[in-house]
């Protein structure tokens, strides 16, 4: 009995119709897998972005609440002009006193700078009032690809809103600031922060019971006044 073997093989025909087949699903697919990876990516550069602004405005707002009226000193000893630096190291240099829970709301005195390095906006605290130049600092890169900062201080006297790019003054802090950020995409962010600084010779009180514990009658005075601040 002779047996006959009949090839399972595909013709060519069939390949040829089956490459043609996926061709035409990947020219209709692919180009919506484009656009979706470059949608996702869009999506998470401004999620990213979204939440860089609000950690930066968060972190300022708290900063610029608990600034404290007090003239700060540099690296070596002198002792600076203003009571709130603009635009020369740095986008921003004051002193700022944060309650502390575990001193029972007692403020700590910190100094603090916002400082603009290659587009990216970093927040540095130091452990002291008045930093050296071997002081450890913390540094925290909050927002990138900054363009610009623009930033305005109001003085509110008798009545009128004086506005200024500077501030000179050396016994009080601005009423309000405003700080507009450009970032590159040309996008602009503005907030509009009030001050609450306390009166100077208060905060210049608190700090130095900070630098001499031992005296609990001054300390529990300071600690009021830097709660308030």
């Amino acid at each position: 009995m002779s047996l006959k073997h009949k090839n399972s093989g595909f013709t060519l025909i069939e390949i040829v119709v089956a490459v043609a087949i996926f061709a035409v699903i990947t020219g209709i697919v692919f180009p919506a897998l484009l656009q979706f990876l470059d949608m996702r990516e869009r999506v998470v550069e401004k999620n990213t972005e979204v939440i860089g602004l609000q950690k930066t405005f968060l972190f300022l707002a708290n900063d610029l609440r608990y600034a404290a009226n007090r003239l700060g000193k540099d690296e070596f000893g002198d002792v600076g002009k203003t009571t709130l630096s603009i635009g020369d190291d740095s986008v921003l240099d004051f002193t700022a006193v944060y309650p502390d829970l575990s001193l029972q709301g007692q403020g700590v005195p910190r100094r603090v700078q916002w400082v603009l390095e290659d587009d990216v906006l970093m927040r540095v605290q130091y452990p002291v009032t008045d930093p050296s130049s071997d002081t450890r600092r913390i540094e925290q890169s909050l927002l990138t690809d900054i363009e610009d900062i623009n930033i305005q201080v109001h003085q509110v006297e008798d009545g009128r809103d004086s506005i200024e790019k500077s501030w000179d003054e050396q016994q009080r802090l601005p009423d309000m600031i405003d700080i507009e950020l450009t970032l590159a995409t040309g996008i602009k962010y503005r907030r509009v922060f009030t001050m609450l600084g306390g009166d100077a010779s208060q905060i210049q009180a608190q700090i130095t019971s900070q630098n001499n514990p031992g005296d609990s009658g001054d300390s529990g005075d300071s600690g009021d006044s830097g709660g308030g601040s």
